[in-house]
């Protein structure tokens, strides 16, 4: 099963849509050309040393599945070095000031650097991350984030210097697959089909084929990537492994994928800062493992960074009421998810196909017992949160009880979304062994669905 799904994407990680991108760079000054002659799978001559990769070149190569992957044959005229990730890390603290301040207070800035200075990465790394920025700068951008905390993190728990630097490494490169996939798929900001989203997911296979070609990346760095959108739930792919089957690597690695999604993403165009991620770092202490979460907390609270406060543009009180309505939505879809999981649970019990249910309950268990977690569901808090208040009642410190609130409905809201994914991969021609199973996840879907619509529609 599992060499199946590596055999199916090898011809993605030998070129894919990677030449797009090459001649997408010979396009616009910065030529990609053949440094040796490249040959089809049967051994014909498709272009000879020296041939710039150009758009002619990618059409033709679209007929033809290569003898070697692509990038072993490709030579850019500017390439990436140690010196443009630090200074392209210099350029992310100017444009995240927190993101400096944190690097300040935990004196991380020198040792990250040389970090970069000595770790020797091959050419071909440094030939896709070169692509990367150029084609998919606010991914590159995500690289040098993860790096950066994920070496940060690794010092914190303790690991060693190899160790670190492994994490290093798989931090730069984990998300190189997706220069191989269809860019109008994974550079698209509308909603996905659930085929399109299943392209994204591929992008750690593809990743992990790339990593495991280039000589002298170890076995700990290639598993780190094919780790990193796993979880201790096991609710994760591509293989839906438990926390015993995980290693620390992947999953800070994954801890600083969400991180950095919920910065640059949730946070846009507002005041909120890394200091804002507690409430989702408190939502999830188990996700990524204790460890992973305690070392994360400790390096913002030594960061000094604190929660913004939020002021909406309408009545605080309304905010209040608002959130009122958000927290009784949950508190329905609670109760909707454990009649769901209760309902996987029998069938585990009754008929085959229980791997495939395990996994399905891991998903629902995981959203259900983080909002059962989030201490939103008390009668306590629906009360202050629907009490009459006049305006000038609302101080900053009730304010800011209501940010924390309104960041943890956000965290859940996404998490919901993510778990409509997940579920949806059940639901593909022959993935579930049993058609009540199949209907299972579709009713499952339907109730989830719901509650995440009513919940974008109140959205603050």
């Amino acid at each position: 099963m599992t060499k199946n799904v590596f055999e199916r994407h090898k011809n993605s990680a030998n070129n894919g849509f990677y030449a797009h991108h090459l001649s997408e760079l010979s396009n616009n000054g910065n030529r990609a050309y053949a440094t040796s002659d490249i040959l089809n799978n049967d051994g014909v001559l498709i272009a000879r040393k020296g041939t710039t990769i150009d758009r002619n070149f990618y059409t033709r190569l679209l007929k033809h599945k290569l003898l070697k992957p692509l990038d072993r044959n490709v030579g850019l005229e500017h390439q990436a070095d140690s010196q443009t990730l630090i200074q392209e890390f210099r350029q992310l603290m100017d444009k995240y000031p927190d993101m400096r301040q944190v690097t300040d207070a935990l004196n991380f800035g020198p040792e990250f650097e040389k970090l970069l200075k000595i770790e020797r990465l091959h050419p071909v790394i440094t030939q896709k991350l070169t692509v990367l920025k150029l084609q998919m700068h606010s991914e590159f951008e995500k690289s040098i984030f993860t790096a950066w905390l994920a070496t940060m993190i690794a010092r914190e728990i303790g690991l060693s210097m190899e160790e670190t630097r492994d994490t290093l490494v798989a931090a730069l490169i984990h998300d190189l697959g997706l220069l191989h996939l269809d860019p109008d798929i994974v550079c698209s900001n509308r909603k996905l089909t659930k085929e399109e989203w299943n392209t994204v997911r591929a992008h750690v296979i593809v990743s992990k084929i790339i990593a495991e070609s280039i000589p002298g990346i170890s076995p700990e760095v290639t598993r780190a990537v094919i780790e990193h959108h796993e979880d201790d739930y096991g609710s994760g792919y591509p293989f839906t492994k438990s926390c015993d089957e995980l290693a620390l690597p992947g999953k800070i690695i994954g801890m600083t994928d969400s991180i950095h999604s919920i910065r640059t993403k949730a946070f846009r165009n507002t005041n909120r800062t890394l200091g804002d991620i507690k409430p989702f770092l408190q939502l999830n202490p188990t996700t990524q493992g204790h460890e992973v979460y305690r070392a994360t907390m400790s390096i913002i609270k030594k960061s000094g960074l604190k929660l913004e406060r939020y002021y909406p543009d309408y009545c605080p009180t309304k905010y209040a009421k608002l959130l009122g309505q958000q927290v009784n939505i949950l508190g329905e879809t609670k109760e909707s998810l454990d009649i769901i999981h209760q309902g996987f649970s029998e069938l585990s019990e009754n008929m085959d196909g229980k791997k495939e249910i395990s996994t399905i309950t891991a998903i629902t268990h995981r959203i259900r017992s983080t909002i059962h977690e989030s201490g939103l569901l008390t009668s306590e808090l629906a009360n202050w949160l629907n009490e009459e208040r006049h305006p000038s009642d609302i101080d900053d410190s009730i304010l800011g009880e209501l940010n924390e609130v309104e960041l943890l409905i956000k965290e859940l809201t996404w998490q919901m979304r993510n778990s409509i994914r997940m579920l949806h991969t059940h639901l593909e021609p022959n993935s579930a062994s049993n058609q009540v199973i199949s209907d299972h996840v579709a009713t499952s879907i339907t109730s989830i669905q719901n509650s995440f619509d009513r919940l974008k529609e109140l959205e603050i």
